[in-house]
């Protein structure tokens, strides 16, 4: 059976629940923001649950083979992408080695099973997910990516004095057999003033964008004027 969601993050700092909310707590959307994190990466079956969290490298161990020489698995989810029934996962892929990695875009792999129950490669998106320093202060700002039936979001915060954050969900369209942008949720909140703001977009706004040309540098999280 698919798990909805599993959010696996590897050799970074700990993303505290507790704190990321104390600092965002002053408003509503924020509380509720630290809330889906905390579904989106803590979320595992009562049979899991019952027996304890896998160690991450045997999570990983069927992933692996699709780690690139030169790169480093920054985070795995699994879940149900193409809404066939059976299990699939996303990648996300850093480089290693060079003093320029912390400002590279970073690359998200979604791989899909195949007749026998092996994952191949379906998409490769080499700048999907932001770079480690994109964050500004609040660190990495990859936060959390919810899978869900034909479906997936990608979370990511960041700021200092203004903090954002940005959601971005891909829909499977069987009609071409890709996953394509389905919708932005841009939220921003200045911590001086208090003044919070919330955006929405949709295809109309932005197009038609397949996830392997995807780059959320394009869409940047300006939901404060």
């Amino acid at each position: 059976m698919a798990r909805r969601s599993s959010f696996h993050p590897r050799n970074t700092r700990s993303l505290s629940n507790a704190s990321r909310c104390a600092a965002f707590a002053a408003t509503l959307w924020l509380t509720a923001g630290c809330a889906s994190q905390s579904a989106a990466t803590d979320h595992r079956s009562a049979a899991a649950a019952a027996a304890g969290p896998a160690p991450a490298a045997a999570q990983a161990d069927d992933l692996a083979v699709h780690v690139p020489a030169g790169t480093a698995l920054r985070a795995s989810a699994r879940g149900d992408l193409d809404g066939d029934g059976d299990e699939d996962a996303l990648l996300v892929i850093e480089p290693t080695g060079d003093s320029a990695v912390a400002t590279a875009p970073r690359a998200l792999l979604l791989l899909r099973r195949d007749a026998g129950g092996t994952f191949r490669l379906a998409v490769n998106s080499p700048k999907a997910i932001l770079c480690r320093n994109c964050g500004g202060m609040s660190g990495d700002p990859l936060q959390a990516m919810r899978t869900g039936k034909g479906e997936f979001t990608l979370r990511f915060e960041g700021g200092s004095r203004e903090l954002w954050s940005s959601e971005y969900r891909f829909v499977y369209r069987a009609q071409d057999d890709a996953w394509h942008l389905a919708g932005i949720v841009s939220r921003g909140f200045d911590r001086d003033d208090g003044k919070n703001a919330q955006r929405q977009q949709g295809p109309a706004d932005f197009g038609d964008v397949a996830l392997g040309a995807f780059d959320p540098a394009q869409f940047p999280a300006d939901a404060l004027p």
